[in-house]
């Protein structure tokens, strides 16, 4: 069933105030999803490496702060 294969998920790491803070993300479709403590957010990616991209919406939710 190719609906049920794994997507690899990576670890990412970004440091905001000297403060490292960590998350994973995975790639499905044109779609990038990151999860950390400070919640999740997905966005399509273009061109631009998924690490890049990964590490970028981390810093966003860290500056957002915890999401209930």
């Amino acid at each position: 069933m190719a609906g049920n294969r794994l997507i690899p998920v990576e670890r990412v790491t970004v440091t905001i105030d000297s403060v490292t803070h960590a998350g994973a993300y995975y790639v499905k479709g044109p779609f990038l999803f990151v999860r950390s403590p400070f919640g999740a957010k997905a966005i399509q990616v273009g061109g631009s490496p998924a690490e890049a991209v990964a590490k970028l919406l981390l810093a966003v939710l860290v500056r957002e702060g915890p999401n209930p």
